[in-house]
C-alpha cells in the first residue's frame, strides 16, 4: 500500500537553495515552522556538532560547575579536584534524575536528591546507599556519563556524539584569531534574550547587512554597510568584515573607543569589524576593543534564547573606571532591532510562501542556509505530513 502522506518539501525548494547566491533561492518557510523540522535538527545537527557551553573563566576553581541543555538533554560541565575541565550527562547513572539543580556554583560532589547517590567532580560514583546488597554491583560501572569536551580561545564547547571528530577538525580553515588574544578576556557583561522565532532566522539575520541601512542607523552611522571587505565560507563556518567609517574608532553610542585597543591586533583590525559564524549557532564579532558573542540556543521550532556576551581585555576590566555602558547600549538597542525583525520572519514563515530570491550582499546568509541544505537535504525531502 502507497503511502497517501504528501512530502513536506518540493526537491526543487531544497536544491534552488544551493546555487550559486545570484541564482539561488531561500530556504522555505516550512523550515522554520515544522515541528518535525526542529526535531531533526536536534537529533542531528545539535546532537552531533559542537556547542559552546561556556568560559573557562566560569571554570577557575576546582569543583566550579556549570549546568546547561544542549539538543534538550542536560549537560553538566565542571572543574575537577584534578584540575581537569569534564562534561557529563547531568543525569544520575540509577533512575536518570537530573543531578545539579543549579546554573552554575562550586561543589565538591553532586548528590542526588532522589536516592542520594553521590559523584566526585571526576564523574566517579562515589556512594549508592544499599545497593551493596546487589552481589553484581560495582561502583566504578556506574560513573557519570561523559560529554565530548575541548575548548578554543576561552571557550568550552561539548559534543553530545560519542564518534565525534575534534573540534580542531570543526574548525579547519577556521580564521585565524590568536592575535585577539580571545583566552585572555573577561567578560564584562551578559544578557539572555528571549526571541519568538527559529534560531536559523537569527543566524541568517547575523550575516547579512541588506537590512542595516533601513533598521540600524546608528550602526550605519558608525559602518557602512556596503563597506564589508571579501566575505568568506568554510565547511562549518562564514564571515567577513565591515570598515568603520572615517573618525570612528569602534562600535558604541559615540563610535569612539574609551579604552585601550586589544594587543595585538594589526592596523587593518583597528579599522574594521570582523564577524563569524561558527555553526551551527556560535556567532562572534571582533572590534579593536572588545569582542562580542550571541550565543543561540535553539528552544522550539519558534523560539530561541540567545546570550549574548562582551568581553575586553582582563587590564580594561581591570580599571577602576571601566564603564562599557556605551558598547553595552549600542548593541543591546540592534538587538532588539534585530529580534524584532526575526519575530516578523518567523511570523511570515507560516504563509509558505514559494522561497524569494537572494541579494549579493546575503551571501554569507546563503553559505549558511546551503550548509543546512548539505546537512539535512536528503532527510527533509523524506519528511512528509
Amino acid at each position: 500500500m502507497s503511502d497517501a502522506r504528501v512530502p513536506l518539501f518540493r526537491e526543487a525548494e531544497l536544491t534552488d537553495v544551493l546555487q550559486p547566491v545570484e541564482l539561488a533561492r531561500n530556504l522555505p518557510g516550512g523550515v522554520y515552522v515544522e515541528p518535525d523540522v526542529f526535531a531533526l535538527e536536534r537529533d542531528t545537527i545539535f546532537s552531533t556538532g559542537w556547542t559552546c557551553a561556556g568560559r573557562m573563566e566560569d571554570f577557575e576553581q576546582a569543583g566550579a560547575f556549570l549546568s546547561t541543555a544542549v539538543a534538550g538533554r542536560p549537560v553538566l560541565v565542571v572543574r575537577g579536584e584534578d584540575r581537569e575541565l569534564r562534561a557529563f550527562h547531568n543525569a544520575c547513572r540509577h533512575r536518570g534524575a537530573c543531578l545539579a539543580q543549579e546554573e552554575s556554583g562550586v561543589a565538591r560532589s553532586f548528590r542526588c536528591n532522589y536516592h542520594a547517590w553521590t559523584y566526585g567532580t571526576d564523574g566517579q560514583l562515589l556512594a549508592a546507599p544499599l545497593m551493596d546488597e546487589r552481589d553484581d554491583f560495582d561502583l566504578a560501572e556506574h560513573g557519570l556519563a561523559p560529554i565530548g569536551l575541548a575548548t578554543w580561545g576561552g571557550f568550552v564547547f561539548v559534543n553530545l556524539d560519542e564518534d565525534a571528530g575534534a573540534l580542531a577538525d570543526a574548525m579547519n580553515g577556521f580564521p585565524d584569531l590568536e592575535r585577539y588574544g580571545l583566552e585572555s578576556l573577561r567578560r564584562a557583561h551578559s544578557v539572555t534574550y528571549d526571541v519568538a522565532a527559529n534560531w536559523k532566522v537569527l543566524c541568517e539575520n547575523y550575516s547579512e547587512c541588506y537590512h542595516c541601512a533601513l533598521v540600524h542607523p546608528q550602526l550605519n552611522r558608525v559602518t557602512d554597510y556596503r563597506s564589508g571587505g571579501q566575505s568568506f565560507v568554510g565547511s562549518s563556518f562564514n564571515g567577513g568584515p565591515m570598515k568603520l567609517r572615517d573618525s570612528y574608532t569602534t562600535l558604541s553610542t559615540t563610535g569612539q573607543r574609551c579604552y585601550p585597543e586589544i594587543e595585538g591586533i594589526n592596523e587593518s583590525d583597528r579599522k574594521q569589524i570582523h564577524y563569524l559564524h561558527l555553526y551551527p549557532s556560535f556567532l562572534i564579532g571582533l572590534a579593536p576593543d572588545y569582542v562580542l558573542v550571541h550565543r543561540v540556543q535553539p528552544v522550539d521550532a519558534g523560539h530561541s534564547s540567545v546570550l549574548c556576551e562582551w568581553f575586553y581585555p582582563a587590564t580594561t576590566v581591570a580599571l577602576s573606571d571601566f564603564d562599557a555602558s556605551e558598547t553595552i547600549e549600542f548593541w543591546d538597542l540592534t538587538n532588539r532591532q534585530d529580534w524584532q525583525l526575526c519575530e516578523m520572519v518567523q511570523r511570515g514563515a507560516a504563509a509558505r510562501l514559494a522561497p524569494g530570491p537572494y541579494h549579493p550582499l546575503e551571501f554569507c546568509a546563503h553559505a549558511f542556509d546551503r550548509w543546512f541544505v548539505d546537512q539535512l537535504g536528503e532527510r527533509l525531502a523524506a519528511l512528509r505530513r
